[in-house]
C-alpha cells in the first residue's frame, strides 16, 4: 500500500467528519487488532474536530484522562471537543486490503484518542472511537499519473 492517502468521502458517520472531508494522511504501520490482523495507523496532515460527550467516551470504555491534553478540550457541561490527528483505517470487506492505486476503497475509520496507542503492539480498542465508513484513495499513483503525463 501507499504512503499517502485521502479520505473522499464517507458513507455512515459523523456529519462534523464530512464537512472536514478531503482529509490527507500518511500511513504509519500496520498492526493486528484483538479480532483481525490487518487495521493501520494513519496520521492526518490536519486535525479534525470531533464533538462528544464524557458519558459517550466512558461508555465506549476511553479514558478521557489518558488523552493528551493538548488534543482534549472538557467542558463544564460534560461535552468534549477532541483534536484528532490518529486514525485507524480497516479494510470494510473482510479479505480485502487497502492498495497501491485504489480509489474509494471502503474502510472502517477510528479515531485514537489516546497516543499511546501508537506504541501498542496490538490495537488497543479503548484507545480509539469508531467513526464512520469512509472511502479513502492513494495519493501515491496520483503524483505517479501525473508525473507520466
Amino acid at each position: 500500500m501507499s504512503s499517502r492517502l485521502r479520505i473522499t468521502s464517507i458513507d455512515t458517520g459523523p456529519d462534523d467528519l464530512r464537512e472536514q472531508l478531503p482529509a490527507e494522511a500518511r500511513l504509519l504501520r500496520q498492526i493486528p487488532g484483538p479480532d483481525r490482523p490487518d487495521y493501520f495507523f494513519a496520521v492526518l496532515d490536519e486535525a479534525v474536530r470531533c464533538r462528544t460527550s464524557l458519558t459517550a467516551l466512558r461508555e465506549l470504555g476511553v479514558d478521557p484522562d489518558a488523552a493528551d491534553p493538548q488534543l482534549i478540550r472538557i467542558h463544564e457541561d460534560g461535552t468534549v471537543d477532541l483534536r484528532v490527528f490518529g486514525i485507524v483505517i480497516a479494510a470494510r470487506i473482510a479479505g480485502s486490503h487497502p492498495h497501491a492505486g485504489m480509489k474509494d476503497f471502503p474502510v472502517m475509520l477510528a479515531y485514537v484518542v489516546d497516543n499511546t496507542a501508537l506504541r501498542d503492539d496490538v490495537l488497543d480498542f479503548t484507545k480509539i472511537i469508531y467513526s464512520a465508513v469512509a472511502f479513502i484513495s492513494d495519493i501515491d499513483s496520483e503524483t505517479a499519473a501525473v508525473s507520466e503525463s
